[in-house]
């Protein structure tokens, strides 16, 4: 009987991300996270047509919105301060590692998505749009140009004293 040579294929660790796969989660995830506010946008006006819904009352319409707007003061600039504390090697000039890309991007977007569902379900609840549209269109505006670009994994920003070679993350 003839034997099969194997060949000896070094065992790669599955466990680290290629810049281009954390990429390509980061697009996956960000275009997810875009159609979720759409679809459930879709939901509310699906119920604002059909008439049949028993809102809040004017008073607990505006503490939803309240509540909301508070919400994304505090955790947009948070998830932003997080991201910054991922991101540490950047701000050093270096490259930051794939899975520390997805950790922070996902932090922000999250932050924000989490806003603008709030915002939509405060229209599900009081039977209007206004106020609550507003911060549902505030998060969305927001959510809109933080597109993964992966310069922060591919491209170190160099020296954050040389004005000319910095670059801001994305």
């Amino acid at each position: 009987m003839a034997s099969v040579a194997t060949i000896a294929v070094p065992a790669r660790d599955r466990s680290e991300l290629s810049p281009g796969q954390a990429l390509r989660i980061a697009w996956c995830c960000w275009l997810m996270l875009l159609s979720i506010p759409a679809l459930v946008f879709l939901i509310v006006m699906w119920r604002m047509m059909d008439g049949d819904v028993s809102g809040l009352d004017g008073i607990a319409s505006e503490r939803w919105f309240l509540v909301t707007m508070a919400y994304l003061a505090i955790a947009v600039p948070s998830s932003f301060f997080l991201r910054s504390h991922v991101f540490k090697a950047y701000w050093s000039g270096q490259c930051v590692q794939p899975r520390n890309y997805l950790k922070g991007m996902l932090t922000v977007w999250l932050a924000i998505e989490i806003g603008g569902i709030m915002a939509l379900m405060g229209c599900l609840m009081t039977d209007s749009l206004l106020p609550n549209l507003l911060p549902a269109m505030v998060a969305f505006m927001l959510f809109i140009p933080f597109w993964p670009s992966g310069r922060a994994m591919t491209r170190p920003c160099g020296a954050a004293d040389d004005p000319e070679e910095y670059e801001e993350p994305r």
